[in-house]
């Protein structure tokens, strides 16, 4: 989410009509994220999320987004859903920019998560996975190998700037991906905190589903053991919290089984996605967006997550088998 593209009441008066959205009262831009413009719209009786796509793979690829979504909310899954005009279109353009309009979920994201959320949150991701499985279409891998090999080649002098072994250190752990086979299918792709939205406590849905691709269904896992588990402990060391990792992967095995290969891969995965997100924050950062509209987050915090797991040879498969 960023807000990029400016609109005016003359823009937002033609989408109003073009959507009959009855008893409108106002918009409201989205100021957070990285990616894509967005607004609030509220009517007297709802709200709804408008995106403008400004990433050009988005772009390229919104139908099978779209398909996704759809599917999941025929399923009863609770996540945003686009919604069609008055001429049956879920996809226009403005300024030359496709936007959509999608349901508003009624929540917020925590900044801070108990076990408890922890633990709503892994069964949440195994429901999903559960569901994907039915899920009759493949979702390229936006973050392939390729993707790994040609920007690390790409922005080879801006990443030695951060140590000079760190490239070596990103070609060890790719590598290691042909060793892994493991149960792959639909995820999400970007769980962070900010995309999963609760209401008074419970979960009441995921957003943002522009990063999902057929990948390993323990990336997701990955991903939040990342972005929910760790905290600081200064001087640039991070530390995990172990009972927030064993609610997660517990609660979820409670849906999903999970297996020992997974579970014994998921050190690797994890590392593989510190890599990523390094690489992802690494481009947005050159982009030098304007940061009152676009938050730009700092590369070097999966640096040091990434190393924490190349120092700690993390066990996965012993929370649920004790060997």
């Amino acid at each position: 989410m960023a807000y990029l593209t400016k609109l005016n009441n003359r823009d937002i008066n033609t989408l109003v009509y073009n959507y009959k959205l009855i008893d409108y009262i106002k918009y409201t831009p989205i100021y957070e994220g990285i990616q894509n413009s967005n607004y609030i719209l509220i009517t007297k009786n709802n709200k709804y999320i408008l995106t403008i796509f400004e990433d050009q793979y988005v772009i390229k690829n919104l139908k099978q987004y779209f398909d996704l979504m759809t599917f999941l909310k025929e399923k009863n899954f609770s996540c945003p859903s686009p919604i069609k005009d008055i001429k049956n279109n879920s996809i226009n353009s403005i300024y030359d920019k496709p936007y959509a309009l999608v349901n508003f979920i009624d929540g917020k994201y925590l900044q801070k998560h108990a076990l408890t959320h922890c633990s709503q949150l892994g069964k949440y991701i195994a429901n999903l996975h559960i569901i994907t499985s039915k899920y009759p279409k493949n979702i390229k891998r936006r973050f392939n190998k390729n993707f790994y090999i040609n920007t690390i080649k790409d922005n080879h002098s801006q990443i030695n700037q951060y140590s000079n072994n760190l490239i070596n250190l990103f070609n060890k752990e790719i590598s290691e991906l042909h060793n892994i086979n493991i149960p792959k299918g639909i995820i999400h792709g970007d769980l962070f905190p900010d995309n999963v939205l609760f209401n008074k406590g419970k979960i009441v849905g995921l957003i943002d589903f522009y990063f999902s691709s057929t990948d390993y269904l323990i990336a997701d896992i990955a991903i939040v053991i990342i972005s929910w588990c760790f905290y600081s402990k200064g001087n640039n060391n991070m530390a995990i919290n172990t009972a927030k990792v064993n609610e997660i992967i517990k609660s979820y095995n409670l849906v999903r089984k999970l297996s020992f290969h997974e579970l014994s891969s998921l050190n690797t995965i994890c590392k593989i996605y510190c890599i990523r997100f390094f690489l992802t924050r690494l481009l947005d950062y050159k982009l030098k967006n304007d940061s009152q509209k676009v938050l730009t987050k700092d590369p070097k915090e999966y640096i040091n997550k990434l190393l924490f797991f190349v120092n700690n040879n993390i066990q996965f498969e012993k929370i649920l088998f004790n060997e």
